[in-house]
């Protein structure tokens, strides 16, 4: 996507300051997609349309196959604060205050990790054979049943 830049006008009054010319060429882009669950022609017309008010000009437009955006890791790279954390970062890797860890789950952080018991969601998918979506369910079951805690 490239915004569409504001058309520069030379000021003729001391007013107001004269803009340089580099300006017109800036132009920025970003990579825009829209989540599956919301993938209509109705949403696609209505980004279309707002982009089009914006004057933010579609540059390319596709669809990218789940098995792509996996192997490339293209959302980790997207959400990178989130997904260092569920993907990319080893549990070790991980600031957990070993209080608070202890305090909720009654384990010391450093034994579950010697005993290779904290997983990232990567690999917690991987030990147990389920996908994203399975996990999400195990997760929501957890956070309903109080057994979740957030570190940070």
């Amino acid at each position: 996507l490239k915004r569409t830049p504001e058309p520069v006008r030379a000021a003729s009054s001391a007013r107001r300051p004269r803009v340089p010319p580099f300006c017109a060429m800036v132009k920025n882009s970003a990579f825009v997609f829209i989540k599956p669950h919301a993938v209509t022609d109705k949403v696609k017309d209505l980004v279309k349309e707002v982009f089009e008010k914006k004057e933010i000009t579609i540059t390319k437009e596709g669809s990218i196959e789940a098995e792509e955006i996996d192997k490339k890791k293209k959302i980790d790279q997207h959400y990178y604060a989130i997904a260092s954390k569920a993907t990319i970062l080893t549990p070790d890797k991980l600031a957990v205050p070993a209080d608070k860890f202890k305090d909720k789950f009654g384990l010391e952080w450093a034994d579950v990790l010697k005993d290779g018991k904290a997983l990232n969601a990567m690999g917690a998918c991987e030990k147990f054979g389920i996908d994203a979506s399975e996990l999400d369910k195990m997760w929501a079951a957890c956070k309903k049943a109080g057994d979740l805690v957030k570190f940070g």
